[in-house]
């Protein structure tokens, strides 16, 4: 083994030199260049000499062949990889077991599967590319002899990938939950909407010309229906933070009835209108028939809670209409009426900004709906799941790919994936576990129902559908 490291070695050494001395060093860059692709092809031979030592050395062991069962059917068998130094091919021996199956032993023990033709760190790599650019480009920028589909198949066969939620040392006081969707095209001319909900501590403005969102972690999921969605969400905050600690959570939304059902899962919460959709219907407003004129006293009754005026202005407003204007100013005075509430508490100095389109833009609009694309569902279920996990920050690995997998496992677990991802389902069960294994009646006993903070008993409250016909 060591002959053929340095015999490598030495010719790498060799053609380096030829190079430097050919074309001397006018062009730092292009020379750069040429001695990467050279220390590329020496290392890949490399590595083929001692794959295939390596399979000799195997085969020659024929007292430990017998004893473990394995008879050479074939050898010099080659097999060709795409890896990150490019294409390589090498041989390797097929053996039959004592069992009557057949393997490649080398295969197997350097973790390479049957109808594998990527290794899995490049698919790794490719996959990663893909969430931040278009397959198209993730292919160029492999330095791989790879198609686009290549990419495009790599990310349909990407394992569940979804962050892991550890407890925080020390929960906040406040929680803020931003909701908001993206609207993305469907190959079948279908829009689907993406839901994206970013649980953070808060919003840090230490640097005026850049606010960032304290502990942000994002929850994104297309394809499931929105109770399953909402149970993600709840998992996530539970299993993250001591509700007991918490005294407000804040639901910064569109006041849509999703948001609105997710509000309600958690006690202490109250929803406040994102200033985007704020701003939206009030601008809205204004363009009405004598509506401008009144604007400003209608955003200081909505800024002081004076329902009283804020009623008769959106009353007055309405009176003035016309025609096709009534019926088109109607929508907005509901919208602004039943908001009113999480619209006053939008000018509240003591709640931190809204940053729910931002967000959405930053996490799923850049890659999803921004450049004039449309997915396939199974395609967009993967990438949400991709984007969202890098942008929690982690990178997908060797160990979450896959090889192949068949319309039918995808199709099941597309199925899956609509009751929500198996990590947070199982943050959930925990929870339940932990109820079933307390002592109630030794609980009941001692004290009295509490309805102010979360405690086990508000779940089992809750879950029973008792908690506001009590209070």
């Amino acid at each position: 083994m060591e002959n053929i490291i340095a015999q490598q070695l030495v010719k790498m050494q060799g053609e380096i030199l030829e190079k430097i001395q050919k074309d001397g060093l006018g062009n730092i860059g292009e020379t750069a260049e040429a001695l990467f692709q050279i220390v590329k092809e020496n290392t890949r031979e490399l590595l083929r000499a001692i794959l295939e030592a390596t399979d000799a050395a195997i085969a020659e062991a024929k007292a430990e062949r017998k004893a473990d069962g394995l008879r050479v059917k074939e050898r010099n068998v080659k097999r060709r990889l795409q890896t990150s130094l490019g294409a390589m091919e090498y041989g390797r021996t097929y053996y039959e077991t004592a069992e009557g199956e057949y393997v490649y032993l080398l295969d197997h023990l350097i973790g390479v599967e049957p109808y594998e033709r990527m290794s899995k760190t490049l698919s790794a790599k490719l996959v990663n590319l893909a969430a931040e650019m278009s397959y198209g480009k993730s292919a160029a920028c492999a330095e791989a002899d790879v198609s686009r589909q290549t990419v495009s198949n790599k990310v349909n066969a990407l394992r569940e990938v979804v962050q892991e939620v550890e407890r925080v040392k020390e929960t906040p006081e406040e929680l803020h939950l931003f909701a908001d969707e993206d609207h993305v095209h469907l190959k079948d001319g279908r829009n689907a909407i993406v839901p994206l909900v970013t649980i953070s501590e808060g919003i840090d403005k230490s640097n005026p010309k850049r606010h960032r969102l304290i502990n942000p972690l994002h929850i994104a999921g297309y394809g499931m229906e929105a109770e399953a969605f909402n149970d993600q969400v709840e998992a996530c905050v539970y299993e993250r933070y001591d509700l007991n600690k918490v005294n407000r959570i804040y639901i910064h939304g569109d006041g849509a009835s999703r948001i609105v059902a997710l509000g309600e899962r958690f006690p202490n919460a109250e929803h406040v209108l994102d200033g985007f959709h704020l701003e939206k219907y009030l601008k809205k407003l204004g363009h009405f028939n004598d509506a401008a004129q009144r604007m400003g006293a209608l955003r200081a009754a909505l800024k002081d809670g004076n329902w009283k005026t804020y009623k008769k202005l959106l009353e007055t407003i309405y009176a003035l209409q016309t025609g096709k204007d009534r019926e088109r100013c109607k929508p907005v005075i509901l919208y602004l009426w039943n908001n009113r509430w999480s619209a006053h508490l939008r000018y509240s100095p003591d709640i931190c900004g809204s940053c729910t389109e931002s967000l959405v833009s930053h996490v799923l609009s850049e890659r999803l709906s921004r450049t004039p694309l449309a997915w396939s569902e199974r395609g967009l279920e993967k990438m949400t799941m991709l984007v969202v996990y890098r942008k929690n920050g982690r990178k997908v690995t060797a160990r979450d790919i896959r090889v192949s997998l068949t319309c039918e496992e995808q199709d099941r677990e597309a199925l899956l994936h609509r009751g929500g991802w198996d990590k947070y389902n199982g943050y959930m069960n925990r929870q339940i576990d932990l109820i079933l294994d307390t002592d109630w009646a030794g609980t009941f006993e001692k004290e009295a129902l509490s309805f102010g903070k979360v405690d086990a008993s508000y779940v089992i409250r809750k879950s029973l559908g008792t908690l506001r016909s009590v209070v």
